[in-house]
């Protein structure tokens, strides 16, 4: 919103400068985004008069002129501009002038002849469209006199931000009110007398309301002979001042008067109504209407529409129709002051992409109570600019009258608000300097009536905040509030997900957080077959069910990622999961790991080897070993997931805590990861917090000697060598660990058999070793071996 200080000082005194007055706008809720001070290009711009007029010497279409600017000797100037003559008043940019886009006026020499100046025109000045030839000026124009000055160019307009609830500011005279009520001055609202014949107005126009819902008030005056011309100079600059361009004196008053009460308004020719007849209504299926922007609008959706007994004039609150335009030949005027509902004008300006000063106003909510007010200056102003008569009388249907409300404000509960005691003296003030009605006051407990024009006011909270920014920010001193904070404790849960993120990231794995929805074909792709839970208005088809796995991310994080050139991959989340349940969605919290791809290359390592089994393998080890869970078993999964072979479950006796593995061929196609193999674990964290222990125990460091003996076992191909090393350690308390370090399958073992290379490390705690200890270690070794797995050391 635009705002004309000049313009403003018509309605309000206003002592402060420019600065001061920004400062003022915002802290009282109007904020300032920016001040353009109008002229500021015109330094050094005067008028001038052309005294001596001549042909340059070299040059037919150059003229070579001698211009008095008011002091010394004449210009010498050379012009290439048609539309001069001597006698002329002319605008002259002098030496030293910076025009808009830095161009500075210095001595030059044009075919030869010395130019001190130039001549005019308004696109040099940057102040309208006109090129053709240079700006000549009336007679009485004052020569040597700073031509910003003489034209009005020296305003400063305030660019405000309007709040939406806050339409009653989007006005010169809603503005004035503001800064009246802070400064605690008079609004000097404007005075006029309306000198009205004795015909009446209700003779010429017969006002019909048929949507009484969308439509509460419709006020009409009607204006004969007048004289339709270009506006006076002051009105004109008014316009221009908030970036209007002025048409002409009768659509110019009604554009004048709507920035000024914030109040649209529109002029019919009163001639080109047919049957002398407004009717508002419903505008029918498929009529037609060309509006003033000369656009022609089907309307479809039941739009409000101003209409005479033949067709349609207007598209109600938001823009007259081309054929009851004022133009040159209008003599008659019709003049509308009206109130329509912002939701209608919402709807009817949002379905025809159409927008206006208007209907911006509208769709906020106007002031209905001052519909004669408005209408009476609008037409007092045409009857002195434009001449001709009103009419006697307002012609208008009001169907809905504004009703007042009435809001209580308890001193006690605003100052326990505000945390300082204002008294009521003041907030009485505050209020009354805003426009507020006092009904009552009782004790300390204040019953008020809001004006019409503060449809905002609708609640006791509306006053605390109209009593804060009055009574000044900066007059409300700071007070640390005391209070016994207490730090807030971690739920049991939130802390569990922060440890495993922790461990996770110390283990190498790089975090990611995916959307909780996967695609409707997500677990298709996954070879998974679990109810879920769709969602009945997804984004998109991407988002269109809720993930009861979080594979389906880290894999599309892998097929990204490959996208992109990222070949060492290793990732996981810690996140919930959802699946159906009798009310709300079951929500459990899943762990997820994912390694892709190699290792980056570096000097050390100019030729990394893939991940494999083993590397997800060890992760999924590593993590269990800090969570405190140490003794569970892998057994081969039976995943749809996974690769057969190659993939396992983790088990706490019989409860399975999670699996991980190689992801099936098929579901890499699917998922489109098409360079690398890719090996995923999921875990679920209520089991792992079940089994884990979190307490550390620590040991004394065993002094006494450790013995290692290294075995080659033959077994069956299909032995599961986990569950067998599991067993090995069992069997004797000083088998202290027993590790795999090979796997053989060839021509020197026979055909179904495999050969597995163990390394078992025995001590004792209480003292060395002896050789028959050892011995029958091994023995138990062996036995445990030959019957549960019907193995036997390989020869």
């Amino acid at each position: 919103m635009l705002i004309s200080l000049d313009w403003l000082k018509q309605y309000v005194d206003i002592k402060e400068n420019t600065k001061e007055l920004e400062n003022t706008l915002t802290m009282i809720g109007q904020e300032v985004e920016a001040i353009e001070i109008q002229g500021e290009d015109l330094d050094n711009v005067v008028v001038g008069q052309i005294v001596e007029y001549g042909r340059h010497p070299e040059a037919e279409k150059l003229s070579l002129l001698k211009v008095e600017v008011g002091e010394g000797e004449p210009l010498q100037i050379v012009c290439g501009a048609p539309n001069h003559k001597n006698g002329d008043k002319v605008v002259v940019a002098k030496l030293g002038a910076v025009l808009p886009g830095e161009f500075k006026i210095k001595k030059a020499k044009v075919r030869g002849v010395e130019s001190c100046g130039m001549l005019c025109s308004e696109v040099e000045l940057g102040i309208g469209e006109d090129g053709d030839g240079i700006i000549i000026l009336p007679e009485d124009a004052p020569v040597g006199g700073e031509y910003r000055k003489y034209i009005g160019l020296d305003d400063t307009i305030f660019e405000l931000e309007i709040t939406p609830n806050r339409p009653d500011c989007l006005s010169h005279i809603g503005i004035a009110r503001e800064v009246a009520a802070y400064y605690k001055r008079k609004v000097k609202y404007p005075k006029y007398e309306m000198d009205e014949v004795i015909e009446p107005a209700s003779s010429h126009i017969h006002i019909d309301i048929e949507d009484k819902e969308r439509c509460k008030r419709y006020c009409t005056r009607v204006l004969k002979g007048v004289k339709i011309q270009e506006s006076p100079e002051w009105l004109k600059k008014r316009l221009r001042s908030i970036g209007l361009r002025p048409i002409n004196n009768i659509v110019d008053i009604t554009n004048f008067v709507m920035f000024e009460y914030n109040h649209p308004m529109h002029a019919f020719d009163l001639d080109k109504i047919d049957g002398n007849k407004i009717i508002v209504r419903e505008a029918k299926a498929g009529e037609k209407i060309i509006t003033l922007d000369e656009e022609e609008r089907e309307l479809n959706n039941g739009e409000l529409v101003i209409a005479d007994e033949k067709k349609p004039v207007a598209i109600a609150g938001i823009m007259g129709g081309l054929n009851t335009k004022v133009d040159e030949e209008t003599t008659d005027v019709l003049l509308e002051v009206a109130y329509f509902t912002p939701e209608n004008i919402r709807k009817t300006s949002k379905s025809l992409g159409l927008s206006s000063d208007s209907s911006y106003r509208f769709e906020r909510g106007i002031d209905r109570e001052n519909s004669i007010e408005v209408i009476d200056r609008a037409s007092r102003l045409m009857k002195e600019i434009a001449g001709g008569e009103i009419l006697s009388g307002v012609v208008e249907k009001y169907v809905e009258k504004y009703e007042k409300t009435e809001l209580t404000l308890d001193i006690d509960k605003l100052n326990k608000f505000v945390g300082k005691d204002i008294s009521v003296e003041t907030v009485g003030e505050i209020l009354r300097n805003l426009g507020l009605e006092i009904k009552a006051l009782v004790g300390k407990i204040l019953t008020v009536c809001p004006p019409s024009y503060r449809s905002d006011l609708v609640r006791t909270a509306d006053l605390y905040e109209e009593v804060i920014r009055m009574y000044g920010f900066e007059n409300i001193e700071d007070v640390m509030p005391e209070a016994n904070i207490k730090a807030g404790v971690k739920d049991p849960e939130t802390e569990a997900v922060d440890k495993v993120k922790l461990v996770l990231k110390e283990l190498g794995l790089q975090e990611v957080i995916n959307y909780s929805f996967i695609p409707s074909d997500g677990l298709s792709k996954l070879k998974m077959n679990v109810e879920t839970m769709e969602i009945k208005n997804p984004i998109n088809e991407d988002l269109a069910v809720m993930r009861p796995t979080l594979i389906y991310g880290l894999l599309s994080n892998i097929r990204d990622n490959f996208n992109r050139n990222q070949f060492d991959l290793k990732f996981f989340e810690v996140s919930r999961t959802f699946t159906p349940n009798e009310e709300l969605a079951k929500e459990e919290v899943k762990i997820a790991m994912a390694v892709s791809g190699r290792a980056e290359k570096d000097l050390w390592n100019s030729k990394p080897e893939a991940y494999d089994f083993f590397d997800i393998k060890g992760y999924v080890e590593g993590f269990l070993e800090y969570m405190g869970i140490n003794r569970f078993q892998l057994s081969r999964a039976n995943n749809p997931t996974f690769h057969p072979g190659r993939s396992a479950e983790i088990r706490m006796g019989k409860d399975v805590i999670g699996s991980f593995g190689e992801i099936h061929p098929d579901v890499a196609e699917a998922m489109d990861i098409k360079k690398e193999r890719a090996y995923v674990a999921e875990l679920d964290l209520a089991k792992i917090l079940k089994y884990g222990n979190s307490k550390i125990k620590y040991e004394r460091i065993v002094k006494f000697p450790a013995v290692t003996r290294d075995l080659a076992i033959l077994l069956d191909e299909d032995v599961l060598l986990g569950n067998m090393l599991g067993d090995i350690k069992k069997s004797s308390k000083i088998i202290e660990s027993v590790e795999l370090f090979d796997v053989y399958q060839g021509d020197k073992v026979e055909s179904g058999k495999k050969s597995a290379a163990i390394s078992v490390v025995m001590r004792k705690p209480s003292g060395t070793l002896e050789e028959k200890e050892i011995t029958e270690g091994v023995d138990k070794i062996l036995q445990t071996i030959r019957k549960k797995y019907n193995g036997e050391i390989r020869q």
